[in-house]
């Protein structure tokens, strides 16, 4: 691919427009964004354009006579800076007017499709929970910071207790309402920069960041296990279940995600094993360490 196949483009407005054509079309091969202006210097999509190593102006006389010769999109709704832009660059370089706003209408459509998009491939759809797919992410993330900065990671492995009885017994609709009820409780557990997630069935999983002190681990676990605990509401019925958790700390008993998660289930049936309704280590300085 030659430079004279590649389509300079100077955008006009940073608004949700400007914000979608960055979004959309700043990796496309075939589209060079030379610049980006906006009358409000703390516009939104000019912090993106700088990020990405695009031009920003708020200066329009500016911005054309730095990124001439391009091909103007005016997504402002201002017939006069169309007007003003086609003085400059000839009347086959602009797009101004009905066209523009089409063309706003349509980018920022498809910005909210695709945000939908990945909001629901990264999101368990029944509790609005992250999924394994971004817990993983979010997990290798984590360690990676964790070892930048010399910190330390939990990872807790928590399933339900007495799940399978209320579901078959109640039907799926309350294990659902059940399912969703227990994410909000154990959202309410952790803070907010920790990540709680469901991989499926009644098996959710959390990260806790900055994890260094055991007591910071044992506090989030026992106060999980002991909101559980308590009955659940669901359709008119008192419902009781309770919470086996497993417990796996980077870096002292895994160095990846794979095997921080792969030891937190093994202590999670370990939990199980020792009366359920407790949190496990399966690797603690000695023994096992739970909570009835």
């Amino acid at each position: 691919m030659t430079v004279k196949n590649i389509q300079r483009i100077l955008v006009i407005g940073a608004g949700r427009g400007g914000l979608a054509m960055l979004d959309l079309f700043r990796e496309d091969p075939l589209i060079n964004i030379v610049g980006i202006i906006d009358t409000d210097p703390q516009a939104p999509a000019l912090a993106i354009a700088r990020k990405h190593g695009i031009l920003d102006f708020t200066n329009l006389t500016d911005a054309i006579k730095v990124s001439r010769p391009c091909l103007a999109f005016n997504l402002t709704g201002d017939d006069s800076i169309t007007a003003y832009v086609e003085s400059q660059l000839g009347s086959g370089n602009i797009i101004g007017g009905f066209q523009a706003r089409f063309i706003w209408t349509l980018l920022t459509r498809l910005k909210q499709t695709n945000e939908q998009i990945t909001a629901l491939a990264h999101h368990d759809s029944l509790t609005g929970l992250p999924n394994r797919i971004l817990f993983y992410d979010r997990l290798n993330q984590a360690i990676t910071r964790a070892l930048r900065d010399k910190e330390s990671i939990a990872v807790l492995y928590l399933d339900l207790d007495g799940f399978k009885h209320i579901n078959d017994t109640l039907g799926h609709d309350a294990g659902d309402a059940l399912l969703r009820e227990t994410a909000k409780r154990i959202m309410a557990c952790v803070r907010e920069s920790d990540t709680v997630a469901r991989i499926g069935g009644d098996e959710f999983t959390m990260i806790l960041s900055n994890a260094r002190t055991t007591n910071s681990k044992d506090r989030v676990a026992k106060k999980i296990v002991d909101a559980i605990a308590h009955p659940f509401m669901i359709n008119g019925k008192n419902c009781t279940v309770s919470a086996s958790i497993g417990i796996s700390l980077y870096p002292d008993h895994g160095e990846t995600a794979e095997q921080l998660v792969k030891i937190a289930d093994a202590a999670m049936y370990l939990a199980k094993h020792s009366g359920k309704n407790c949190y496990c280590y399966t690797k603690p300085p000695s023994g096992c360490t739970s909570i009835f």
